[in-house]
């Protein structure tokens, strides 16, 4: 029978046959940067359960509290340029200026922070654990599979697809969920805008969203928190 493991490495074999001019590394070291992601990923998990499971009430009163949260565990462990960049296709997003590029990034940036605040309004007791990991052989390109083990609804798995940035380091670049990414779902929402109402229009279509979204919540947060991100 096929594991996860293997059916991971098969596709990011694939993948690696695609890159002609990279590399394999020896078993031994793709094995150590498993390790490396692992060591990497595992306590971001451990971190969202706990705080999770112990301060949701907290957070949703305090969007400040859950902002500095997100900022300190997540964001570093994120790629937002190469999630923006697959959302709108490489070569549309290396052709952008530098001025557009930076703010529509920043638009994505703030949506997945929308999602993060979305998504905690529906936590109900999940405990998330990091339980395998993929690399290809390159190193370039990877999984983490995450188990989410709820208290009212059967376990799921999501994955974590990852690259190594030229840094060396890990970052995460999209979410599947059933098959399915985040980047497949949105990349046609994204582009189809950027047709109708051109760069500016989606950037502006994000900014608005975020913006309506975050007035919300923070109407209903204690004033002293006002002029501070994301109130």
């Amino acid at each position: 029978m096929i594991t996860y493991k293997h059916a991971l490495i098969l596709v990011l074999s694939l993948t690696t046959m695609l890159l002609p001019s990279a590399m394999a590394l020896p078993a031994d070291k793709q094995q150590a940067e498993e390790q490396r992601v692992e060591n990497r990923f595992a306590p971001l998990f451990e971190a969202i359960t706990e705080q999770l499971s112990t301060r949701q009430a907290y957070f949703m009163a305090d969007p400040v509290a859950y902002h500095l949260f997100i900022d300190r565990h997540v964001r570093s462990l994120w790629d937002t340029e190469s999630t923006t960049s697959a959302l709108i296709g490489k070569a549309q997003f290396m052709s952008l200026s530098p001025q557009n590029k930076q703010a529509l990034i920043a638009a994505v940036d703030n949506t997945l922070l929308r999602y993060a605040f979305e998504g905690l309004e529906y936590y109900g007791g999940q405990a998330f654990e990091v339980v395998d990991v993929a690399v290809n052989q390159t190193a370039t390109l990877g999984w983490v599979q995450v188990l989410m083990e709820s208290p009212i609804i059967p376990d799921l798995h999501l994955d974590l697809l990852i690259k190594r940035t030229p840094q060396g380091q890990w970052s995460g670049v999209d979410v599947r969920f059933k098959g399915i990414t985040y980047v497949s779902i949105k990349k046609h929402e994204f582009r189809q805008i950027i047709e109708q109402q051109g760069m500016i229009g989606l950037i502006e279509s994000l900014e608005a969203k975020n913006s309506e979204y975050f007035k919300d919540i923070c109407a209903l947060a204690p004033a002293t928190i006002k002029g501070n991100a994301p109130c």
